[in-house]
């Protein structure tokens, strides 16, 4: 397992020092050799990549990182330091990260764009740290971007996260986007020429809204996702049979 870890970071190294892991301005540069130096100075560490910040957690080192990741231009430097501040559990670090991720969603780099790379490195960063922080406190804030279906797509664990927690406003929206007659190619962010992808991503917001109304047994529910066991697509069909069977293990 330790060899496999050490040729992926190779890998990645040799990734970030060639330019095609994340391009980054000289700026950018400057603050990542300033973080590293910080971080090897008070944990005796020899970082010189970000690669090799992100393959270890270094214990200590995500007050450090909220010290920088604002100043940073680069979203995919930020996205790949997240990670150091969710495992140290830094203070306000889901407030910070909430900050950051509206940041993201107003950049350019938010959207794919053709002949550019997709942002899918850089948001499974942000779901992944929601889903580990679970931060209740920002929860009126997640719901406001649970209802727009670009974001929903984006974060698939935050809103399997959400789902959990039962809110009335999450179950309307789960509904909403089974139902998927008011999803837009418009609302989920793509271009005239990137419309043809429409239809997976109204799919993959359908299988969210399946697996999160397992928490909302009602019998409106219940009789919806049922409906959908006989589905002539056998992967949505699947996904329904397994929240009924998770709601009949429960007595529903």
């Amino acid at each position: 397992m330790n060899e496999k870890i050490n040729i992926l970071l190779r890998l990645s190294i040799e990734e970030e020092r060639s330019g095609k892991q994340y391009s980054c301005s000289e700026g950018d540069k400057d603050l990542l050799r300033a973080m590293m130096k910080e971080i090897n100075s008070c944990f005796g560490t020899k970082l010189h990549y970000l690669a090799e910040l992100d393959h270890y957690h270094i214990k200590g080192s995500g007050e450090i990182v909220a010290k920088y990741i604002q100043s940073f231009q680069s979203e995919s430097v930020k996205a790949y330091l997240i990670p150091q501040m969710v495992l140290d559990k830094t203070q306000d670090c889901d407030l910070l990260i909430y900050q950051l991720y509206m940041h993201f969603k107003a950049s350019d780099a938010y959207r794919a764009k053709p002949g550019k790379p997709s942002p899918a490195h850089i948001f499974v960063r942000y779901d992944n740290a929601f889903r580990q922080l679970k931060p209740k406190r920002l929860k009126a804030e997640l719901l406001a971007l649970a209802g727009h279906p670009q974001s929903a797509f984006y974060l698939p664990l935050t809103m399997r996260m959400l789902a959990s927690w039962k809110l009335p406003a999450t179950e309307e929206i789960l509904l909403s986007y089974l139902d998927g007659s008011k999803i837009t190619a418009e609302s989920v962010g793509l271009p005239p020429e990137e419309e043809h992808r429409f239809p997976f991503i109204r799919r993959e917001l359908k299988f969210t809204a399946i697996e999160g109304l397992k928490y909302y047994p009602t019998e409106r529910n219940t009789a919806l996702i049922r409906s959908y066991t006989n589905d002539p697509d056998k992967d949505i069909s699947m996904a329904a049979k397994k929240t009924s069977k998770y709601w009949e293990k429960r007595g529903f």
